[in-house]
């Protein structure tokens, strides 16, 4: 399973500053073909108040599985002075993934090789200071590759 098979230039947002995770999440969600964004966001945020989504590093990796959709979308966005969502305390991200997953795509592969490719300390400073979206994907696309 390879994320850059689900990564689209339109949704990789660079260097958005947005005060709120909640704002974030609206954000994202712009760039999204789902219709209900605001009920998306809302299954977010009560999602993440029983899981949490944030790993550490920086990184958020909120999701939702969406019973209607044909084909799951990943939505990039970076903040590179860090965004705080108040339930995680002083824990900060500079690199948010969103996850619309379908149920007919194996989210637990996709999710795993997220996990796997940012751990990587290279890939996340490649995203952090990428100036376009494109270089988010050829940086994701040349790690996959090896």
């Amino acid at each position: 399973m390879m994320l850059a098979d689900y990564l689209d230039k339109d949704r990789i947002l660079l260097n958005v500053t947005a005060e709120k995770y909640r704002d974030m999440l609206v954000r994202m969600l712009e760039t999204s073909a789902e219709q209900d964004k605001l009920c998306v966001v809302d299954n977010i945020l009560q999602r993440e108040k029983i899981m949490p989504t944030a790993i550490g590093k920086g990184i958020f990796l909120p999701r939702a599985v969406l019973r209607d959709k044909s084909k799951s979308e990943v939505i990039i966005a970076t903040n590179p002075s860090g965004l705080s969502f108040e339930d995680y305390g002083p824990m900060q991200a500079y690199i948010i993934v969103l996850f619309l997953f379908s149920e007919k795509d194996d989210s637990a592969a996709i999710l795993a090789q997220t996990l796997r490719l940012l751990s990587d300390d290279t890939l996340r400073s490649d995203i952090l200071e990428s100036i376009a979206p494109i270089d988010v994907i050829k940086a994701i696309s040349e790690w996959e590759e090896e």
